[in-house]
């Protein structure tokens, strides 16, 4: 069994005043990733807000400029984008097949937090 060690903040749909039920869940994941770099002193920066994720996004040159203020969706590719941005972590898509192959790939990523 392997499990998430030390503290991260868990954000929602229709936190902190913004209506994002519907689109926002990457944004979400996103800023309960970063929490946890934050509040386990890795960053001495807060979890970017949706602006400040879609801005990261356009000066990176991932989106256009018609994206600010949107309710686009984002995807884990793009989570991944913000987070090499403002923390220099470096993410990696895994792409599986089958439910066997899945397996493998789980087995290779529990070793590497072992």
């Amino acid at each position: 069994s392997h499990v998430v060690r030390g503290s991260y903040r868990y954000y929602h749909y229709l936190q902190d005043g913004i209506n994002d039920k519907g689109w926002g869940c990457a944004y979400r994941s996103l800023q309960t990733l970063h929490s946890w770099f934050h509040l386990n002193g890795y960053t001495a920066a807060y979890p970017p807000s949706h602006a400040d994720i879609q801005k990261t996004l356009v000066t990176i040159g991932d989106k256009p400029q018609s994206f600010l203020g949107s309710r686009e969706w984002i995807g884990s590719v793009e989570v991944g984008y913000v987070l090499n941005t403002l923390l220099r972590v470096e993410c990696r898509s895994v792409y599986v097949r089958s439910g066997e192959e899945l397996m493998g790939e789980a087995k290779r990523l529990a070793r590497h937090f072992d």
